[in-house]
């Protein structure tokens, strides 16, 4: 019976981290975004070029690159493009910084 117990608290645990992780980066508001592309589509380019969005960075990697949220609608047209995810402004920062781009100001 505890084995049980214990099992479900420690799946249940890990859910709610799951979806909290998933939340916090999930895009809102405006500022830059990371466009990840899907593995076996279009690179994160192309994409981006498909929803008529702005091109703010673009790494070593095919697969992410940043835009520039210019209207609400961005989001629904970089999924509808091909993209595998968008992350948020934090993301964004985090990954810009990573391959060296500081992104000091919001965009």
């Amino acid at each position: 019976m505890f084995g049980r117990a214990s099992l479900f608290a420690t799946t249940y645990f890990l859910a709610c981290s799951l979806l909290v992780s998933l939340a916090a980066v999930m895009p809102s508001g405006s500022g830059p975004l990371a466009v990840f592309a899907s593995p076996f589509g279009a690179s994160a380019l192309e994409v981006i070029a498909r929803a008529e969005g702005r091109i703010v960075h673009v790494g070593n990697t095919r697969w992410v690159a940043v835009t520039d949220q210019t209207d609400p609608e961005l989001v629904a047209r970089l999924y509808r493009s091909g993209a595998g995810f968008v992350a948020s402004t934090v993301v964004a920062k985090a990954c810009a910084s990573w391959i060296g781009t500081p992104m000091e100001r919001d965009l």
